[in-house]
């Protein structure tokens, strides 16, 4: 965001308040005799300050920006410096002979732009706020930005502050926020809408207002470019990361993610909602699975292919056996992907749950074989590296996991099959990082190739055209290689910088000077030809190009550097301005490309990106070939007795490369086919895959623990989560193995680090010292000023030797000469010599000191040793100067051990991790086998079957206790249930005693009535006795035979009496009896009446006597 001015202002106020006090402090403590105390600067100062007395530098608390002589001269208490190494308001405060300077960091810019040097990489004032500093005043037409200028404590001017174009927020604030107030509204407006369609149980209708809403919001952003085309941050930005449309820039993945897993709930709540599962499991067989199975093989596709599009972009890689760097760009990548993984795991879960009932179907040899199919696609992908067969692979080995385990389902632990979905996509993911990695190695292979076979740099030719006639016309080149003496290094210092800088970075130059007369100048006159004897040396192997002036080198080996002269004729004006230009001398140019070391990032960091193409790997290796004819290599393999020359008329070299002996070779001709280079580079190994594997799936466990952790405790601490058994014991060891391995893990990890760092130390140290002893024997000319192009030459040849870059200064601390002058002239470092090498080696007297230093982003390791007379009597002599050598490959050579440190635990731990998560469910079913045993059996105990006893090996563990005390329930039951017959025999008969004096009783009171009613009439005389007594006699013979049966039927061990039925009329029945009781009590208890048809019969099919008894109960009972 681009700040006021007043803020602008009062930034600025604070910091030169509080660096001129500092600088007050300083000036009154360095007062003579007293000298700077460099321990007291680096703890006191807040920011970059130097002392001097008398004009003389004395004291820094920084290695740069080191004041010239007119800075310190200059009398201004605030004013502005632009240097090498960005822009700084100076502060200055002098007290007598001493002045001291504090360089307060407004901006820090870097001549060239790399991965290391960016803008903003290291801490200033106006740091992150999209300003540009001008030293004059600025008027607000001539930029399109805000001006502010700023001014000192005193009122006077100071340097203007301008907005740089295209900042993120100026006249867009206001539509920002109109945006999102309405994606606010437009939000809670379907949330409102879907949220009252659910609760009136229109569910179909919420759940699609719920995925239509979002999904065409996120269209209708990405057809607009919203949020990047009016908000320009960096997490929207496309130059940062851009796969596809879809997916135009970091932020928008994101968003994608985002959205996937909102899709995937609302997925799993339609799938609960419409029981899916259930509906399946009552399907008939092959028509919910074949669907399904055909929907999970897309998701598996489809997972893959946004693997491919995810990781496709080179500048942010989630493969960590290329790097294990963290940043924030690369946590938001990570993160992303994870929101799609997730996505896809729960579309892929949905799906197994609709296969699974069809799977349980399919008998046994049916699941073998397509096991064995899953393991031959495997293998036939894994060898023809084709993931058309690796994916259904995969995918039919994944069916057979969760059908051989038994882990879906009701009873299923879904903990395991969830870890397993995790597995898969881990391993698509890692198949995807493989693929890419493939591509983009072909591709730098054919581009590295290219760049050897061609003569020519077109593009450089015409650069160095252009540069030549600027530097022609020059006049302060004339006239410093006119004045006598010749600064020679000034000279070299302002054509390389002025003229060989951005694009030829990328080569080595080097410049050589003549004089009219064609003698070479300067102190290298002795040891150098003259411009006639150069030139015809250099016509032999030369070639004239498009550009006047510029020459192409050629050598006996046409794959060599690529090496230009160009030789640029100066000319000065004629004495009084009358007559042609007259002669001043001649300039030539050799530049020859850099070959680029993979071990070192010292090219890509003195190389502007755009100029850079870094190497593809740390063992790459490449050879030229004329004719069938190996004539060129560079790297460690040995083409000439490891790589048959039979194999470049295999045509698949040349196109997509061969594998032989672990190695990947490219063959690339040029278009006459005559000559061919060769590019070679080890194989994506099985071990590099399953680092991928491993750090995706550990990286997936994490973040779903984390959100369910967060789940359970958003549900008031997880009263919700149940564990079974099985689930506990399987969760206590693993947990018993993971936490001492992680504990063993991170010992090991922190013990094999400082391992590396002491050995890397001690080889820092070894190639110092015999940089040291080569620069001994020349010490004295560290002191000679004179002996500057000799020195530099001797610093060169030393730095070859030790492959090191070598700075050297002098024994105040200030440098003389480095081996690698651009370093300084872009401003990664400041010409003083570290002040905190200076408290060690002269103030604590020690012999070395390795620091850790920075150049932009970059952290690197510089050594620095005192060199010192020599001395006869023994002890050492007086300090000469200083040698600091910077490994700046020292991080690379670090981060390379600790990426493979990093991925070798890795696979370790989840290689232990998954092999205790099969034995801890092996041995969680071994351990719960007897207790699903007992459960069955003790679902099937009963008290009237026979129950048997278990038969337990192991009688002595808990289990053992548990089945002897299983077993002796039985018996005890058994016994119980002998008792309770007997009870129960006991009470029957008891039951079939009342039962039969009951039964006896029925028939004898209806045949006792029958007889009293008899009595009676005979007595009266009734003239109807005899019609009486036969009636009764009948009735008496029919209760007689009912008595009969009852005997009949006790005599038979209690059975009821047999039935003998037959048709008979009910009604006839039914008077009868009816006939009886009204006969034998009147109406002494109620009156009988009997209703029946008059004329009606019902025949049914029964046993007179039980309807007789039946009938009899029923009177009985109502009397």
């Amino acid at each position: 965001m681009y700040p006021s001015a007043a803020r602008l202002q009062r930034l600025v106020n604070q910091a030169a308040t509080t660096a001129g006090a500092e600088a007050e402090q300083v000036a009154q403590q360095c007062q003579p005799p007293d000298v700077p105390d460099f321990r007291q600067l680096l703890d006191e100062c807040s920011y970059p300050t130097f002392v001097a007395v008398d004009g003389v530098l004395v004291g820094w608390s920084a290695s740069g920006p080191a004041p010239t002589e007119a800075e310190l001269a200059d009398s201004s208490a605030e004013r502005l410096s632009q240097t090498a190494l960005g822009e700084f308001l100076v502060v200055r405060r002098a007290q007598g002979p001493v002045v001291v300077l504090v360089y307060v960091p407004l901006a820090r810019r870097y001549g060239i732009s790399n991965r290391y040097l960016r803008e903003g990489a290291e801490p200033a004032l106006l740091q992150g706020m999209e300003v540009q500093v001008r030293r004059t005043p600025v008027r607000a037409s001539e930029t399109h930005g805000l001006v502010a200028a700023l001014v000192d404590t005193q009122g006077h001017y100071l340097f203007s502050v301008v907005q740089l174009p295209g900042d993120a927020l100026t006249g867009r604030i206001l539509p920002l926020l109109l945006l999102l107030l309405g994606i606010g509204f437009y939000t809670a407006g379907w949330l409102g809408v879907a949220r009252r369609w659910w609760q009136r149980g229109h569910v179909t209708g919420a759940l699609v207002v719920l995925a239509t809403t979002p999904v065409a919001l996120r269209l209708a952003l990405l057809y607009l470019g919203l949020p990047y085309a009016w908000l320009e941050i960096p997490l929207f930005d496309p130059r940062i990361y851009a796969v596809s449309g879809w997916a135009p820039s970091l932020g928008d993945l994101l968003l994608n993610g985002s959205l996937a897993v909102l899709l995937a709930v609302l997925a799993v709540l339609a799938s609960r909602y419409y029981q899916l599962p259930a509906r399946a499991l009552r399907a008939r067989p092959g028509t919910w699975g074949t669907a399904a199975l055909l929907v999970l093989g897309l998701l598996v596709f489809g997972l893959h292919n946004y693997y491919l599009s995810a990781f496709s972009n080179n500048q942010l890689s989630l493969d960590i056996t290329q790097s294990i760097q963290v940043s924030s760009f690369r946590l938001v990548l990570v993160l992303a992907v994870v929101l799609h993984t997730a996505a896809f795991v729960v579309g892929i879960y949905l799906c197994t749950e609709l296969v699974v009932p069809d799977l349980r179907r399919l008998p046994g040899r049916l699941l073998l074989a397509g096991a064995l199919l899953a393991v031959l696609l495997l293998s036939a992908g894994a060898l023809l590296h084709q993931v058309l067969l690796l994916l259904p692979g995969v995918m039919l080995l994944y069916l057979a996991l969760v059908q051989v385990g038994k882990l879906a389902g009701r009873v299923g632990p879904r903990y395991l099959l969830m870890l397993l979905l995790l597995g898969l996509a881990s391993a698509i993911g890692a198949m995807a990082l493989y693929g890419q990695f493939e591509r983009q190695l072909l591709l730098d292979k054919q581009r590295l190739a290219s760049n050897l076979l061609v003569d020519n740099d077109l593009q450089g030719e015409f650069l160095l055209g252009q540069r030549l006639r600027q530097l022609a016309a020059d006049p302060t080149i004339a006239r410093l290689l006119t004045t006598a003496p010749v600064r020679t290094e000034v000279l070299r210092r302002r054509i390389e910088r002025q003229y060989l800088r951005t694009y030829f970075d990328k080569y080595e130059e080097s410049v050589a000077l003549f004089d009219p007369r064609g003698q070479p100048v300067g102190g290298e006159a002795d040891d150098t030809l003259t411009f006639d004897q150069t030139r015809e040396r250099l016509s032999r192997t030369a070639t004239p190009t498009d550009q006047a002036g510029v020459y192409l080198l050629k050598s006996d080996n046409s794959f060599s550097s690529r090496r230009y002269v160009a030789v640029v004729p100066i000319t000065q004006p004629a004495p009084g301005g009358v007559g042609p230009p007259a002669p001043a001398g001649t300039i030539l140019l050799t530049l020859s490309l850099r070959q680029l070391a993979s071990y070192s990032v010292l090219p890509e960091l003195l190389v502007d990106q755009k100029f850079f193409q870094p190497g593809l790997a740390a063992d790459l290796s490449y050879a030229g070939y004329a004719q069938g004819r190996l004539v060129y290599s560079e790297g460690d393999f040995d083409y000439a007795n490891n790589f048959p020359v039979q194999l470049l008329d295999d045509p698949r070299i040349k196109e997509e490369g061969l594998l032989i002996g672990g190695f990947h070779h490219l063959a690339l001709p040029d278009a006459s086919g005559r000559r061919m280079v060769v590019v070679t580079t080890s194989t994506y190994s099985l071990a590099d895959w399953f680092s991928n594997f491993s750090f995706q799936l550990l990286l997936n466990v994490l973040v779903w623990l984390l959100a369910g952790g967060s789940y359970l405790l958003a549900r008031r601490g997880g009263l919700g989560l149940r564990f079974n058994f099985s689930a506990r014991i399987q969760l206590l060891l693993n947990l018993g193995i993971l936490i001492p391995l992680l504990v063993v893990s991170v010992a090991t990890a922190s013990q094999v680090i400082s391992g590396y760092r002491r050995d890397l130390l001690r080889t820092y140290e070894r190639r110092g010292h015999i940089a040291l002893e080569s620069l001994l024997r020349r010490r004295d000319q560290l002191t000679d000023t004179t002996a500057l192009p000799v020195l530099t030459a001797l610093a060169r040849n030393v730095a070859a030797l030790t492959e090191t870059d070598l700075n050297l200064y002098d024994a105040r601390g200030q440098l003389l000469v480095s081996s690698q002058p651009l370093i300084f002239e872009a401003g990664l470092l400041g010409p003083l010599l570290n002040p905190q090498a200076l408290v060690d080696l002269r103030t604590r007297g020690l012999s070395r000191t390795l620091l850790t230093e920075r150049a932009g982003t970059l952290s690197f390791s510089s050594l620095y040793l005192p060199v010192r007379a020599a001395s006869a009597d023994g002890p050492a002599g007086p300090v000469l100067g200083y040698v600091g050598i910077p490994f700046f490959d020292s991080q690379k050579e670090l981060d390379s051990k600790l990426t493979e440190l990093f991925t070798t635990i890795l696979n370790i731990f989840t290689f232990m991790f998954l092999v205790f998560l099969g034995l801890a469910f092996v041995a969680t079913r071994q351990l719960t086998a007897p207790l699903k045993l007992l459960t069955q059996r003790l679902m099937r105990t009963t008290l009237t079957g026979q129950n048997e006893v278990l038969d337990y090996r192991s009688s002595d563990d808990e289990i053992g206790l548990l089945v002897n005390e299983y077993n002796a329930m039985l018996r005890k039951l058994e016994a119980s249930k002998r008792e309770l017959a007997a009870q129960e025999k006991e009470a029957a008969w008891r039951e079939m005693a009342r039962q039969v004096a009951h039964e006896i009783k029925n028939p004898l009171t209806p045949m006792k009535l029958s007889l009293q009613y008899l009595q009676k009439a005979i007595a009266e005389r009734r003239p109807n006795a005899e019609e009486l007594i036969g009636r009764i006699s009948q009735t008496l013979i029919t209760q007689i035979d009912v008595l009969s049966d009852i005997a009949t039927s006790f005599s038979t061990f209690t059975n009821l009496p047999t039935m003998r039925p037959a048709r008979l009329d009910v009604t006839a029945v039914l008077r009868h009896c009816a006939d009886l009781f009204r006969q034998s009590d009147g109406d002494e208890h109620g009156a009988l009446h009997l209703h029946l048809p008059p004329d009606g019969t019902y025949t049914v099919f029964a046993d007179e006597s039980l309807l007789v008894r039946t009938f009899n109960n029923l009177l009985l009972n109502a009397k």
